[in-house]
């Protein structure tokens, strides 16, 4: 029981820092305006879904189905993420 507590309560700390981040990159693209910074804050975005989604699912779904699909959608969402980070850097 302690160990889906702490889980959960990494999840969260994740998101809080991944939404802190993400605010900061909104700012810095307000102030340059680079299309590049944007599509970083993107994939950011998709980097963080993905790490926390399985959490939030086992929270709120106990069926093995949803955890199973959620694990794989979750792999999904970190490729597409770094995906778009890596696209962005090298776009400059």
């Amino acid at each position: 029981m302690e160990i889906e507590i702490l889980n959960q309560i990494l999840a969260l700390i994740t998101l809080i820092l991944g939404a802190a981040l993400i605010i900061y990159l909104y700012d810095a693209y307000k102030a340059v305006r680079q299309q590049s910074l944007l599509l970083l804050m993107y994939g950011l975005f998709m980097l963080v879904m993905g790490i926390i989604l399985t959490d939030v699912t086992t929270l709120l779904a106990k069926d093995l189905f949803w955890i199973f699909w959620s694990e794989i959608f979750s792999r999904l969402l970190v490729i597409i993420g770094i995906c778009t980070m890596i696209y962005s850097i090298l776009r400059g």
